[in-house]
């Protein structure tokens, strides 16, 4: 037993010394996903269910109901527009944080599956980024979803709409990752309740229901502090056909995000499989 804890101490020294993406294997990581993936076909039809049921009722309530009340508009395009894609970021989002919350907090506590893998030649680090970009994915096809349902209610009003998942899909790598590091560190299912309410908190200043400008000065700069308010602009650009100078450093910085926030969640689990 002593040998073991000290081959597992020299393990996880080495793994600190360098960056956890050097220790990734896509090979494995892909492997991880097609067994994801094949347990989501199994459930796909649970599964499509709230990206089909959940965005209606919400163009329904703030498209129609609050756009009813906002005719000028926002941001300087009809409020049905600026909403949806509220509602496809907030949701495609929210997709990769549960699933990288409970989903993965399930399968490593209660289904052992996270053992089970480990115990073939997979290593911590391409579990990890398999896991991330299973919620990714999922994050992306909910987007898509999403997308035909806007595009039904006349929200979608740009032909570069077809291309709104796509800073989505980077944004819930992001959301994903940051999630993964939380879980890690948790041991203890109902500690989620607080890092849910900081999320649904800080959502409220991520541009989905209203338009940053409306905020005084020094909040919004504490909304472009977040990567997500940058995942929502970019998604409402593409999906209205209005770009600015301002998108370009905006990708910029959710990409670099994603990638900080991997190489802490890879990390975080070496430790957290280890312990």
């Amino acid at each position: 037993m002593r040998s073991e804890r000290v081959d597992l101490s020299e393990d996880e020294g080495k793994a600190s010394r360098h960056f956890a993406f050097s220790n990734l294997d896509l090979r494995d990581a892909l492997s991880v996903w097609r067994r994801h993936f094949g347990v989501y076909l199994r459930l796909w039809k649970m599964e499509l269910a709230a990206p089909l049921i959940e965005p209606v009722f919400m163009v329904l309530a703030f498209g129609w109901g609050v756009g009813a009340l906002v005719a000028s508009g926002a941001g300087g395009m009809p409020y049905l527009s600026f909403v949806g894609a509220g509602v496809l970021a907030f949701a495609a989002v929210s997709r990769a944080l549960f699933e990288s919350a409970y989903g993965a907090y399930f399968r490593m506590v209660y289904q052992s599956t996270f053992d089970a893998i480990l115990a073939t030649p997979v290593e911590v680090e391409s579990l990890a980024f398999a896991e991330i970009i299973w919620a990714t994915t999922k994050a992306g096809i909910d987007s898509l979803i999403i997308l035909l349902v806007l595009w039904a209610f006349g929200a979608a009003t740009s032909p570069f709409a077809l291309l709104a998942p796509l800073p989505l899909v980077v944004g819930g790598f992001f959301m994903s990752a940051l999630t993964l590091c939380v879980t890690a560190r948790v041991h203890d299912i109902d500690s989620f309740n607080l890092y849910l309410s900081l999320y649904f908190s800080a959502v409220f200043l991520c541009g989905v229901w209203f338009p940053i400008e409306v905020m005084p000065a020094w909040l919004r700069w504490l909304a472009w502090a977040i990567p997500l308010t940058s995942a929502v602009d970019l998604a409402r650009s593409f999906l209205v056909g209005s770009f600015k100078w301002r998108n370009v450093p905006e990708a910029a910085y959710l990409l670099a995000a994603s990638l900080f926030f991997a190489e802490w969640a890879m990390r975080s689990l070496r430790r957290r499989m280890l312990a």
